[in-house]
């Protein structure tokens, strides 16, 4: 799969753009080895970095994101949701990283529910009321957003089909050259959603991902402004 840093170097190049924009990992949660009790570090809600610490300003009616989930969205609204998951330290409660206690007697047990709750609220919150429906009796904040991910993002014909029209008839027409590229990355990254780089393990991706930054790079210069021609010869 081609990775999201250095998606089409030419074009990056064509267009010096040296901003490689990256996310912070999750923070480092091991355990504390001179202390058995692994959730000891969890257990001091004071600590701003706790992923179970709830702000004041932090309640189940928050809406994060400004454009709700609808069925035609989803490649922006999923790191758009992220993102304000992560600012308020509760990504690990959909990527799995904080998984529910086993036990009702472990002390982080109703620290868990509480959070899992909230964020289950807080993605409800951000669904349109036509797609609320399917995820309104799921109670755990991971299943809903793997739920939600596998709806969105298994093949879908028809949505494929209008995003590769669109970028057949894409040119760069008023546009300036950025303002064009970001218009094709868009429909890039959509369609590597919907239509992934299969997955090889017999040594060859690289020369997959080549060929497909390839065609990248002369679907760009192909819609180029007449003024850019000499970029394409």
């Amino acid at each position: 799969m081609v990775s999201e840093q250095g998606f089409t170097p030419a074009i990056d190049r064509i267009l010096s753009d040296t901003e490689n924009p990256f996310y912070r990992s999750m923070e480092d949660h091991s355990t504390n080895t001179e202390n058995p009790n692994s959730n000891t570090p969890y257990l001091n809600f004071a600590n701003p970095n706790n992923p179970y610490r709830v702000e004041n300003g932090d309640n189940i009616a928050l809406i994060l994101v400004a454009n709700l989930l609808t069925t035609d969205n989803y490649s922006t609204w999923s790191p758009t949701m992220r993102r304000a998951l992560r600012a308020k330290n509760k990504l690990g409660f959909i990527n799995g990283s904080i998984s529910k206690p086993t036990d009702m007697d472990d002390l982080l047990f109703d620290a868990w529910e509480r959070c899992n709750d909230m964020v289950v609220s807080w993605i409800q919150n951000s669904v349109s009321s036509d797609l609320k429906c399917s995820v309104a009796f799921v109670d755990d904040a991971r299943v809903v957003w793997e739920e939600l991910k596998d709806r969105f993002t298994q093949q879908n014909g028809p949505r494929i089909f209008q995003l590769k029209r669109s970028l057949a008839n894409l040119r760069q027409d008023i546009y300036s050259i950025s303002t064009y590229y970001g218009k094709l990355k868009t429909l890039w990254d959509e369609i590597a959603i919907y239509d992934p780089v299969p997955i090889c393990t017999c040594g060859q991706l690289s020369i997959l991902n080549d060929r497909y930054q390839r065609d990248c790079v002369i679907q760009f210069l192909m819609g180029l402004n007449d003024q850019y021609a000499n970029s394409r010869d």
